[in-house]
Order: structure tokens, then sequence, then C-alpha cells
């Protein structure tokens, strides 16, 4: 991000509730620079406003927020003004609960949220993740027990309200409940063990876990989901960020395939390159080149040398009539010229 170039680089992406973000980044510059990093909800109406959910706390470079609900959303990263300065973000996506079973016991997810129930008179509220009898089912969040009963379709279960969320968790099919009404739990305190009671006696021992929020029943899986989300490597040269390179093939059908780029960002194996109009692509290496001379030319009339390639831009210089220049890339009705100085000529 150049000084005399001041602007703001969102990322939209789409997320489910129960996910955890977690964004990190680095920053490299010679002064202290701070850094406006905030998370907005995209509304689904594109003329409303996007919403405003989270920020990094003043002076820091990381944020964590966990989705309260489906949708897209955007990263806004913003320098302080006059400000100059790189850097590398890294978004991961991680579940924000912790495995309600014992993380040691030999375990899989033998039914999602949605399956069909009794022929198909009703679906699955939640997941089943199957284990050893007696397998010890934990606390997936510091928070307090609810009821601890028995019921008609879970067998032996407890409820479980985790600490700062609008929502509850469901342990079912227990074969003993080791908790009581009102006590406080942290992660990976032992709630009772896995069995299969209630409607679930003629199958194996298994937890049914599921999720109430205000609006019922919600899919447990981003909540708890195996694993993280974790961005590719950067394979793309990243020493080219903030050079001028030269596109080798037509962007559009009748674009210049010679159009000058400057290289705003790498992203897994491509680029993203800002075009002289200031549109965006993303590139690969292999369609862009060094900004070398395309061909000497001499001038048959005088020329003016604009900034930019616009008639309407500021006036570098003027070349006289018979001059010689070099034409190092093309766009629409211009050539961008090195002699005497860097600039845009009409054609």
């Amino acid at each position: 991000m150049p000084p005399d170039q001041p602007t703001a680089i969102g990322y939209i992406f789409p997320a489910r509730q129960g996910e955890r973000l977690q964004v990190e980044v680095t920053t490299q510059s010679i002064d202290t620079v701070a850094l406006f990093i905030d998370l907005f909800e995209a509304p689904l109406d594109t003329a409303a406003a996007y919403k405003h959910v989270a920020s990094a706390d003043t002076g820091t470079t990381a944020l964590t927020w966990d989705f309260r609900k489906d949708g897209h959303y955007i990263l806004r990263i913003q320098p302080e003004l006059l400000a100059e300065v790189s850097f590398v973000l890294r978004l991961t996506g991680d579940p924000s609960l912790a495995n309600p079973v014992a993380s040691a016991a030999k375990q899989h997810i033998g039914s999602v949220f949605g399956d069909a129930r009794d022929g198909g008179g009703r679906k699955h509220e939640g997941i089943d993740i199957f284990a050893a009898h007696g397998t010890p089912v934990v606390a997936a969040a510091d928070g307090t027990v609810g009821r601890v009963g028995d019921n008609r379709l879970g067998g032996k279960v407890v409820w479980l309200r985790p600490k700062g969320r609008d929502i509850n968790l469901y342990y079912a099919h227990l074969d003993s409940q080791l908790v009581a009404p009102g006590q406080q739990v942290v992660i990976g305190d032992t709630l009772g063990l896995m069995g299969n009671t209630g409607n679930a006696r003629t199958t194996p021992p298994h937890l049914h876990f599921g999720i109430y929020g205000i609006g019922g029943a919600v899919d447990p899986m981003p909540f708890v989901r195996p694993g993280k989300s974790v961005p590719p490597d950067i394979s793309a040269n990243v020493n080219r960020i903030g050079d001028t390179l030269r596109t080798v093939q037509p962007l559009l059908a009748d674009a210049s395939r010679h159009i000058p780029v400057r290289v705003e960002a790498a992203t897994a194996s491509g680029y993203r390159v800002v075009l002289p109009d200031d549109s965006r692509h993303v590139l690969k290496p292999r369609q862009l080149v060094a900004l070398t001379d395309l061909r000497s030319m001499q001038l048959t009339k005088p020329r003016i040398v604009y900034a930019q390639p616009d008639t309407m831009a500021a006036r570098i210089t003027e070349l006289e009539s018979g001059q010689r220049t070099n034409v190092t890339a093309e766009y629409k009705d211009f050539l961008m010229v090195e002699q005497p100085l860097r600039g845009w000529i009409l054609r």
C-alpha cells in the first residue's frame, strides 16, 4: 500500500453459523503503522448497507469472531493515511466448539443434520458420533448445565448452556449422567457416558449431539467439524508485489494484450493486479512478463505525455516531432513510453 494512494482492501467470503474466523495480519513498514481491521456482514439486498459485526482492538492486528448466522462476510483492512505498508493476511476457519466426545476415543460421525427419520416423517436435528459404550461425553464449551433428565427419543440427556452464547447444547442417548442442573463446567469436563438409551436401543452406542438457537435446531457440524480450514501456501513470487508488469494476452475481447498492470497482492499461485483504470483482476504468473521495450518509434508530430492514459490527466512533458521514444505497453488509445520520462501518449 503506497502512501500516495489511500485505499482500503476488502475480502469477501462465505461463512456458516458456528465457524470461528481467525484473522492474522503481519505488517512490514519502516514506520509504526496502524491498521484498521473490520468485519462486516453482507446483506441479501445489495442495495442495503453492510452491517458491522466486529473490529480488531486498536493497536492489534488479529481478530477472532464466531459466526452467528450463515451468510457472506467482508473483511476490510485499511491503513492510516499517508502510511506506506505491506502486509500478509491469513484467514483461518476453525470450529467454535470443542469435540463433545473425549478426543482420545476412537470415534466417527455416522449421521448428519437433516437426515430422514421415521420413514421421512421427521428430520435429524443433530449429528450422531459413534464410539465405544461408556466413552466420556464432555463439555464442548465453558458453561452451565441446564436440564438433566430422560425423554422418549433421547433417553438420558444433558443440556448445556455455553457461556456468553445464545445456544443450548443437547447430549442424548447417554448411558449415565454425571452432572447436576446448575453445575458450572469447563471445556473437557465429563458430562456423562455414551450409551444407546431412548430410541437408540437397537443401534450401536453413540452420542446424539444437537444445538438449538433462538430459531430452533441448527447444524452442529460447523461448530465441531474435525480439522481446520487452512489457506494454501503462496507459490507466486512475492517479490513482484509493487512491480509494474505487462500482460501477454488480452483480458477482454477488445483489449490489447500489452496492458501494464501493478501487482498489488499475491494469493496462492496468482497475483491480484491493478489496471490503469483502477479495475482489478487475478492473473497467473504465466500471463505476465517484465515491462521491457516493445518497440522504438519516431514521432511524426508533437505528442503530449500524460501521467495517466487519459487526456484529462496531468501533463508531464511534450515530445517534439522527430523525437524517438520506446513503447513499453499499450492501453486503449494510448501508448506507454519511457523516454524521457514514463508516461502516456495518444497513438
